[in-house]
């Protein structure tokens, strides 16, 4: 992890590459990116019992806030860099974007009457702990209680997959860049912020490596079909959690 990743995205640049190279038509992260997408619909229909209204921190391009239109009240994005912002408002992003900085006070969350959801993809890996904690902090700010709804959380470098031949095999200068968080790691942020992990869900077994040519003709049906079944083992996975009783 660069030492700058939260400041990497404050320029445009940047952002343009993101969004029109790691999320061209085709590419590995778009695909992931797509199943996440097909689930997370089905999800919010079988886990709410009306739209929720959705948070979505470190909301970047607004990428999550477009798979979920349609099955959300509305939502809000949280970002810090402005670029990124803009860059959702230009794709057409639904719901409110709203700047924040990077550290310091956290953002009010207005009382809405409904169920709220909370969400960050491609977050948890790319900071320090000290930006995951603050992040749980705004989770737990949206979801005082049990009954107030869930959090959705991604992981998309799952210590216990086939990263982690990678790590072993690669390059000698993989440590460099190479990051990873195990299972025990997000379960234990989870409970130190008062949260408890109820599900997890993969969506793909094979790194970006595996779906290059010839042999994505067999990772990506073999992916589709059973990152599901083997979610702790998968590459990509995204965890389920809600508040944990004051009681317990």
């Amino acid at each position: 992890m660069v030492k700058n990743y939260t400041e990497v995205f404050q320029d445009k640049s940047a952002v343009d590459k993101y969004q029109d190279r790691t999320y061209a038509k085709g590419t590995y992260s778009t695909i992931v990116s797509e199943r996440q997408g097909t689930w997370l619909k089905a999800f919010i229909e079988e886990a709410f019992p009306d739209p929720p209204v959705h948070f979505d921190f470190a909301c970047g391009t607004g990428r999550v806030a477009r798979l979920v239109a349609g099955s959300v009240a509305t939502t809000h994005g949280y970002d810090p860099s402005m670029a990124m912002l803009d860059k959702a408002r230009s794709l057409g992003t639904p719901g409110e974007l709203h700047h924040i900085e990077p550290a310091g006070d956290l953002p009010d969350i207005a009382e809405t009457g409904r169920h709220h959801l909370v969400t960050a993809f491609r977050l948890l890996l790319n900071v320090d702990e000290s930006v995951r904690d603050r992040f749980m902090q705004f989770a737990a700010r949206a979801l005082p209680t049990p009954e107030s709804g869930l959090l959705v959380v991604e992981n998309h470098g799952n210590a216990r997959s086939l990263r982690r031949l990678r790590k072993t095999f690669g390059r000698l200068d993989a440590n460099m860049w190479f990051q990873e968080l195990s299972h025990a790691e997000v379960e234990a942020l989870f409970a130190r912020h008062g949260f408890e992990i109820v599900s997890v869900h993969g969506f793909t077994l094979f790194t970006q490596g595996f779906y290059k040519q010839p042999i994505k003709a067999v990772a990506r049906p073999f992916d589709a079909t059973f990152s599901g079944l083997l979610s702790r083992s998968c590459t990509d996975v995204v965890y389920v959690a809600r508040r944990k009783n004051s009681s317990g």
